[in-house]
């Protein structure tokens, strides 16, 4: 064997003889986080996670008066077996606190300090762990969650009845507290509060969140929807007069037939052929236009399902009522009631509930004093469990049965097994 080859040869089996080091110690990634209890709560002060803007940041006592919240909230969701023995999924809480400022969304005229718990079901890929060992959720994972809110007046958007909400709500905005909307059915009573179908509500002094709505407000706003649709009909029907007038200006029934004369005379050769022809198109000119001038025309006898004459009696209907209401009358409660025999966008009555029949639904609001601002800014004075669309109250009510899975799977068993009364505790009531 020649020399060089030899010592390549020794020089391979010198490094097959060298000892295999271990691999270095890999950190564990979140994907292999399993299903587990996290083991506190994702805390997030003046973070991510506030409703809105705050409007100063929180003072140390009062960091520490949220964290003494979240605390005994954690203690009152691990009471339950459902939460404290994950299956399939993390099980995780965060919180966020912030001093929100007044405005018409918090309908408070002071400031309040509100905090946000929830409670997280989570893919085990979409958990992160903090340094402390707290789990917490990866922002756009897949998630199902209930929200605790404390000082979160609750949203009428989430308290009126879908049934209803079509026909009766007004005023009614997505994300906000105010308007009218038919009373929703009541599902029960948990942890001292009422169940609805998106929401369950509890106040420190026992009183309902909703209270009859005012004729006179409803009835304004009635009248001014309405007046728009009354408007829009007419505005489409003078368009409709004003097209079928200019169809038969005599410029344009020329303009139109030299227009068809040069196109239709390449393949219609005989000249009292094209006439006829001609003359058959602008009888059907004729014929669009009469028709458009009878879509114009309200009919001369008051039809309750036509398209204009029922905007206009229900308008009439209102007015009415509302200029007979003194300063009394405005302030009665309101009912709301269909009409029959008219469309159903405008077949919706409002009427005093006295006297008003059985099939007269009650209207209410969201109380404007659901945060008293004469109140401590840190007092607790309302808790807001919110489903936000799932409807879980209609579970917890027995109108639906219990999911296997999903947010009122999940979450209807946690809230009947927690420990509300160590909730209360933690909220400093009773």
């Amino acid at each position: 064997m020649p020399a060089l080859a030899a010592a390549a040869l020794a020089c391979s089996a010198a490094v097959f003889a060298q000892p295999v080091q271990p691999a270095p110690a890999r950190p564990v990634a979140d994907a292999e986080i399993g299903p587990q209890l996290s083991p506190g709560v994702s805390w997030e002060p003046h973070g991510p996670l506030t409703r809105a803007v705050g409007l100063r940041r929180l003072n140390p006592a009062e960091v520490a008066l949220a964290r003494q919240r979240y605390e005994g909230f954690y203690a009152a969701l691990t009471a339950s077996e459902h939460f404290r023995t994950p299956t399939d999924r993390v099980h995780m809480v965060t919180s966020s606190a912030a001093i929100q400022a007044p405005d018409e969304g918090n309908r408070a005229r002071a400031p309040v300090l509100q905090q946000s718990i929830t409670a997280y079901w989570t893919v085990p890929r979409d958990v992160r762990r903090l340094p402390s060992g707290v789990l917490t959720p990866k922002l756009g994972g897949a998630h199902d969650l209930v929200y605790f809110e404390l000082n979160r007046v609750p949203r009428a958007d989430l308290l009126e009845d879908r049934r209803t909400y079509g026909d009766f709500s007004r005023g009614v905005d997505s994300g906000r507290h105010g308007g009218y909307f038919a009373m929703p059915a009541v599902m029960g009573n948990l942890g001292g509060g009422m169940v609805y179908a998106d929401e369950i509500v509890l106040t420190r002094d026992g009183r309902p969140v909703l209270v009859p709505a005012p004729l006179g407000a409803v009835l304004d706003l009635e009248i001014a929807r309405l007046a728009g649709i009354v408007r829009v009909n007419e505005s489409i029907e003078a368009s409709r007069r004003a097209e079928a007038e200019a169809m038969m200006a005599a410029d344009k029934v020329a303009e139109r037939r030299a227009r068809r004369e040069a196109i239709w005379a390449r393949e219609t050769r005989d000249p009292a052929l094209l006439a006829r022809r001609l003359d058959a198109a602008h009888a059907g000119d004729i014929a669009e236009a009469e028709r458009l001038r009878r879509d114009s025309e309200l009919p001369a006898t008051p039809d309750p399902r036509h398209r204009t004459w029922g905007p206009k009696l229900a308008l009439d209907a209102a007015q009415r009522l509302a200029t007979s209401l003194d300063a009394a009358g405005r302030a009665q409660p309101a009912c709301a009631r269909k009409e029959p025999g008219f469309l159903s966008n405008v077949a919706a009555r409002f009427a005093p509930v006295t006297g008003s029949g059985a099939d007269c639904v009650p209207m209410v609001q969201v109380r404007d004093d659901v945060l008293d601002p004469t109140r401590p800014l840190d007092e607790v004075q309302v808790l807001t469990v919110s489903f936000v669309g799932s409807r879980c109250g209609e579970v917890i009510g027995g109108v639906r049965p219990l999911p296997a899975a999903g947010r009122c799977g999940r979450s209807v068993p946690l809230l009947r097994e927690m420990d509300w009364s160590a909730a209360r505790r933690a909220m400093g009531w009773p």
